[in-house]
This record gives C-alpha cells, structure tokens and sequence, in this order.
C-alpha cells in the first residue's frame, strides 16, 4: 500500500532531515572528550536537527560549566533532580531555520525562525544538549561571547499588534499594612460565598 505524500517543501526537509539525521548525530558519552570533540558532536546535532540555510555552521565558543555558572552567561538556566552531570556549553554559529524548534500542529503555516546563534549545553553522560538557546543576531550571546559588537538584548516592551484589544486595569485593593490572621478576609475584597 503507497501513501500519498503531500506536495509540500516542508514536509520534504522534515522527511530529508529525519533520513540523515541518524548518519550526522549519534548519542554517545562523550565524558573522557576534548572540547573540539564536544564541538563536533554540537555540529553533527545541529546538521541533524535544523535546517542550515547557508554555509557550514562552526563551533564560536566551548568550555565546560555548571549549572551554578550559567546564569551569568545570561542564557538562562537547568536545573537536575538528580545529581548534575557533567556539562559543556558550546555555541554554534551560522546561518539557520529554527523552525522545528518548536513543534506544532500547524507547523507549515508558521513563518521560518532564522538564527544565527544557537547555544547548547550538553549532557556529557548522555552526549545530548538539555539545554538549547538561540539568538536571531546574537542579542543573547553578547555576554558569553564576550564579544561587544553583537547587539544588546533588547530593552524596549514588546508592543501588542494594533488588532489586539487593550489590557484592562485591574482595579486597585488597599492592602492592610498589618498581616491578618489565616483565614481573615481583606477589608474591600468579596469574600468567595460556598
């Protein structure tokens, strides 16, 4: 029995992807290995997983890390349950569509999300990224980089699209200065009736 696949350039670089993602990156520990190695494998998982738009992506930065230190490379942070694996986070530079990042229903209908940063700290036991950052122009990478001629993150709101309605104000409730005792209802505010 032959399916009928649809006519869609989507569809093709997903079915394409998933075929040489298994001969690009292959999970594997990767505790006893060098820095440049880690970086390999950071390319090997990128080839496999997103789309490069042009060029050869290359390894901009690697070092290894804790999930204490990474807060203060300003990517943002993991936590583990259990014990913290040993860690490398690795910055891959180059020119890519991210848009299977994040996966969804109507995944062909979503515009392309082009990047040209993206941040992994791998799992060094699992030889997988568990965590995965990226950076339209390298807004976030800045820092880590330690590179001053990437653009700073972005201070400006975001602004809603003219069609969204306005937010509605809440309505201001004094609160009493004093802590009440559990259970006490706050003067101004409708106690819930059961």
């Amino acid at each position: 029995m032959t399916q009928n696949q649809p006519n869609n350039p989507r569809y093709k670089e997903r079915l394409e992807r998933a075929r040489r993602s298994e001969s690009l990156f292959q999970a594997r520990s990767l505790v006893n290995a060098s820095p440049s190695e880690v970086g390999k494998a950071a390319i090997g998982y990128t080839q496999a997983r997103f789309n490069i738009l042009s060029g050869a992506p290359t390894v901009a930065f690697t070092r290894s890390i804790t999930t204490a230190e990474l807060p203060s490379t300003g990517l943002g942070e993991i936590n583990f349950i259990a014990l913290e694996p040993p860690l490398m986070l690795v910055v891959v530079k180059g020119d890519f569509d991210i848009s299977n990042l994040i996966s969804g229903r109507f995944d062909d209908l979503k515009p392309r999300t082009k990047v040209k940063y993206i941040a992994y700290v791998f799992d060094l036991r699992a030889g997988i990224p568990s965590f995965i950052s990226t950076g339209v122009q390298g807004e976030y990478f800045r820092r880590v980089l330690n590179d001053a001629t990437l653009p700073d993150i972005p201070n400006k709101p975001i602004t809603p699209a003219p069609s969204m309605p306005e937010p509605l104000p809440r309505p201001l409730v004094e609160r009493p200065a004093r802590k009440l005792p559990y259970g006490s209802v706050i003067p101004g505010e409708n106690p819930q009736k059961p």
